[in-house]
């Protein structure tokens, strides 16, 4: 195989990563986001929403994890 063609592929394939990674990234920020911006009465109310987070992230990775979608 062509080596500029090879490094054309990696750098494509690499970017791709990049892309992806911001979108998740941008996604779980805006997740986050919202919990921060609601008004929560007590400590508890604020742990019980972080909480859903961390199911909502568990259970996508669990997905990924076992179907590799």
């Amino acid at each position: 195989m062509d080596p500029k063609l090879l490094e054309n592929l990696k750098r494509k394939v690499q970017q791709e990563l990049v892309n992806r990674e911001r979108e998740v990234l941008e996604y779980w920020l805006a997740e986050l986001e919202k919990v921060y911006r609601r008004k929560h009465q007590t400590l508890a109310e604020l742990k019980s929403e972080l909480h859903l987070l961390m199911e909502k992230m568990k259970k996508r990775l669990s997905v990924i994890q076992t179907k590799g979608i």
